[in-house]
């Protein structure tokens, strides 16, 4: 068919070429995946639904650590939701964490270094690793753990040579143990998190889950503490209410390795006790690095 006059051919319409997918970055979640904690279908590296990052924390030491600097610096109505779950529901908050559901919940990192401040804070006023100037002797008071000691004849004569009493040596005693006991006790939690993955072996996790349980069980732990500390002391050593108190905490973390675990009732038991005793080591081992140091430098 010839064309009239004046009419132009129209130009073939021009096909736009098909888009080629981003590739995927290693270590990451691919577009097209649903997010753990609100299911919808994820296009970035957050969720476009409710924030929550793509990338699982427990994947790599580096998501874990990005995760704890975001979280340190956002504190708002997660942390009455986290803490009512942490005290109310043994082992659930960690569940939450490990299934994905990370937004609704504060950072396990930041829950332990919360109540690790409060407990130290509490531990100012009323510490529990104390010298006593007039027999000489260390001593502390935290749950089933302790370290005792004495200053022999000759470390109160090099003392009193430099002009050192024993009164001033307290203060300077206890203001240097208040010191190194932080730093000394998040290694603690980290050695018992190997604990925990040695005694769960055979679950398919990697060590950082395990820590998130073990960071979770010490942030309970030290608000436990917080109360045994503000209780009446007994002076001839743990009292009823000292008792009641450790029962607590190995209920409380046998309920926990129940809920995240899941292992019968009579395994359950057996390892609840095995790493209440190790943890109970580890807590003496911590207070006895923090005196070691002290005295490396007081003397």
């Amino acid at each position: 068919m010839s064309l009239g006059e004046g009419t132009e051919p129209h130009p073939p319409p021009s096909v736009a070429p098909a888009a080629v997918p981003p590739a995927a970055v290693p270590g990451t979640v691919p577009d097209g995946g649903a997010c753990e904690n609100c299911g919808a279908v994820l296009a970035g590296p957050f969720c476009h639904a409710c924030g929550q990052a793509a990338e699982p924390p427990t994947r790599s030491v580096r998501a874990f650590a990005n995760q704890a600097a975001t979280d340190l610096t956002n504190l708002d109505g997660r942390i009455p939701r986290t803490l009512g779950l942490l005290l109310a529901r043994p082992g659930r908050l960690t569940r939450e964490y490990l299934a994905g559901r990370r937004v609704r919940y504060t950072q396990p990192l930041q829950v332990y270094l919360g109540c690790a401040a409060a407990f130290f804070f509490v531990n100012a006023y009323r510490p529990f690793l104390t010298f006593n100037p007039r027999t000489s002797a260390i001593t502390s008071s935290l749950s089933a753990a302790g370290v005792s000691g004495n200053l022999d004849a000759s470390t109160r004569a090099s003392l009193a040579a430099r002009g050192i009493s024993l009164e001033q040596f307290r203060g300077q005693f206890e203001a240097a143990t208040t010191g190194y006991l932080p730093a000394f006790l998040i290694g603690s939690v980290l050695l018992f998190a190997v604990a925990v993955q040695l005694a769960f072996r055979r679950e398919r996790r990697g060590y950082l889950e395990h820590a998130v349980f073990a960071l979770h069980w010490s942030a309970f732990f030290l608000l436990l503490m917080i109360v045994d500390r503000l209780l009446p002391q007994h002076p001839g050593g743990p009292g009823p209410a000292d008792r009641v108190v450790a029962l607590v905490a190995v209920v409380y973390l046998g309920l926990a390795l129940k809920h995240v675990y899941a292992e019968s009732w009579l395994a359950t038991g057996i390892k609840t006790l095995l790493l209440f005793v190790v943890y109970q080591l580890l807590l003496s081992l911590w207070m006895l690095s923090a005196v070691a140091v002290a005295f490396e430098f007081l003397l």
